[in-house]
């Protein structure tokens, strides 16, 4: 009996959203009106998500997170609301909603490496919005119209429908899962963005390389867990890991941002090599180490010595005149000029040049022998030190192909 109930409750609520949707027509919308509805729903949906997830308070991060977002709109196509908050969730994550909120996880500002990967995110989030990505991705889903879609999202808030049902419903429509066409529309244009605003291009595929690794991750940790909770019982381990990719949802009923890396992040295969090929068609050279704030070259001073280090590993050291102190300074200019992440190890050599030994980073002198009187190492030993740092710091993104 509860069962029939059940359907039959359903059945009213499906019957209700067919009627509004065959009743309403998207065409007899003005902009403003589309505009003024979005911004109900985002109203609407942000008070379901905040109730659900506690929104941080961070002056600094706030602050820079709307500096961020007042460079980049400017740029936007709509003149939407574009604002960023942040919510406390372990998983790196951002998403959008209609009128231009988006929100970015605790998680995700942790992830990212620099400025300008944090601007690719919210370029990103903020062209579904400007795009109604929202609205495509629904209407593919559920065929549902932009009436029927503010109407729901109002119903959430009246107690009309049954809360659960209709959160369950807005998180399938709106909360972020777009197909591979819409994704790679989004990267190319906010590309575009992230050049006008003035902000690294290359950070947005470095982003989406690292994206990827995380996935991997999780996919890894996921696959551990389950043989871990099998017992190591081989036809139940098989079975297990044959689901393990279906989602698995550890959030509380009621969340609205029922959010899996794993789920949320897939084609991420076709979109990076859309970007690599974005950047050959266009001849913008890949330099990825400003976009993920590694290989820092860091001249030191301590105890009458100075030293040049590349991240964690000291590359050299010698005492300190004025002589070292001019030629690690020259250096320092030369390795972070040229030494990259793109940088192959065979490119890392040691050379007679017009008569003197020299170490070449891709054919260009960085260090003479003749200017190594005050220092312990010879040529060899810091060729050798600066592949160290080079593979330490490719660890992280293995699975990057630095020389396509």
């Amino acid at each position: 009996m509860k069962k029939f109930l059940l359907f039959i409750f359903v059945f009213i609520i499906i019957s209700v959203l067919n009627i509004s949707q065959s009743s309403a027509s998207d065409k007899d919308l003005t902009s403003a009106d589309i505009r003024e509805k979005e911004q109900k729903i985002t109203v609407n949906i942000s008070e379901q998500v905040e109730k659900q997830i506690p929104r941080v308070r961070d002056p600094e991060l706030e602050k820079m997170l709307s500096d961020l977002t007042a460079r980049i709109r400017p740029h936007m196509e709509r003149d939407l609301n574009y604002e960023v908050r942040i919510i406390k969730r372990k998983d790196p994550h951002a998403f959008s909603l209609p009128g231009g909120l988006t929100y970015i996880t605790t998680g995700m500002l942790q992830f990212l490496k620099s400025e300008d990967e944090t601007a690719a995110v919210l370029a990103r989030q903020f062209t579904h919005s400007d795009l109604s990505h929202w609205l495509v991705q629904s209407s593919r889903n559920e065929k549902i119209d932009f009436q029927t879609m503010a109407e729901v999202a109002a119903a959430t808030q009246s107690g009309k429908v049954a809360g659960n049902m209709v959160r369950s419903y807005l998180n399938r429509a709106v909360i972020n899962f777009y197909d591979i066409d819409l994704e790679e529309e989004t990267d190319l244009k906010a590309l575009g963005l992230m050049e006008k605003s003035g902000y690294n291009e290359v950070a947005m595929l470095t982003y989406l390389e690292r994206m990827r690794i995380e996935r991997l991750k999780q996919i890894y940790v996921r696959g551990i867990d389950i043989k871990y909770r099998s017992g190591f019982k081989p036809l139940e381990t098989i079975m297990e890991t044959m689901k393990f990719l279906k989602k698995k949802d550890n959030n509380k009923p009621t969340d609205p941002v029922r959010t899996d890396m794993i789920r949320a992040n897939t084609d991420m295969e076709e979109r990076v090599e859309l970007l690599l090929k974005y950047f050959k068609d266009n001849n913008i050279e890949i330099r990825r180490k400003d976009a993920v704030n590694i290989l820092r070259v860091n001249k030191k001073d301590y105890s009458g010595r100075i030293s040049i280090s590349v991240d964690k590993t000291e590359v050299l050291s010698a005492e300190k005149n004025n002589g070292t102190e001019t030629m690690f300074e020259v250096f320092k200019a030369r390795l972070d000029r040229d030494l990259q992440l793109e940088t192959a190890p065979y490119d890392i050599q040691v050379q007679n040049v017009l008569g003197s030994n020299a170490l070449l980073i891709a054919g260009r002198p960085v260090l003479y022998e003749k200017d190594l009187t005050d220092v312990v190492q010879d040529l060899s030993i810091i060729r050798t030190n600066l592949i160290k740092a080079l593979t330490e710091a490719r660890r992280e993104n293995f699975l990057t192909d630095y020389y396509e």
